[in-house]
């Protein structure tokens, strides 16, 4: 059940299932990953927006949680919900909101899939 991911560049990904599936817990499970693209398409986009818009932080992280429709074959994301965390000086909320709505709704290709087959929900806070 492990399988090892390649793209063009070399790069590689171990890929696995849980022990109760068959597998041994080796790598990444396939849907976890799909929120691990989501968030790093999400969190460059949102980058690339702020440095255009002249506004610098010290840090951003994001924390992606997922609800599973467990009625489903196959079973998909009903909702997915990632919070952005920013830290730095003189940060303000309309700025990294309109960031954020800008990757979303016009950059970001994994959101612009999985926002067709689920709701996905995004908030900002600045620590």
């Amino acid at each position: 059940m492990t399988f090892l991911g390649k793209d063009e560049l070399g790069h590689e990904l171990l890929m696995d299932l849980g022990e109760e599936a068959g597998g041994d817990n080796a790598g990444f499970r396939p849907m976890p990953l799909l929120l691990v693209g989501l968030g790093g398409c999400m969190g460059v986009d949102v980058k690339i927006i702020l440095d255009k818009m002249k506004v610098s932080f010290t840090e951003m992280d994001l924390e992606i949680e997922a609800d599973m429709d467990e009625s489903t074959i196959p079973r998909i994301y009903d909702e997915i919900r990632i919070l952005f965390k920013f830290s730095g000086e003189d940060l303000e909320m309309k700025n990294l909101e309109k960031a954020i709505k800008l990757a979303e709704e016009k950059y970001c290709n994994v959101s612009a899939i999985l926002g067709k087959t689920c709701r996905l929900v995004y908030k900002a806070e600045i620590l």
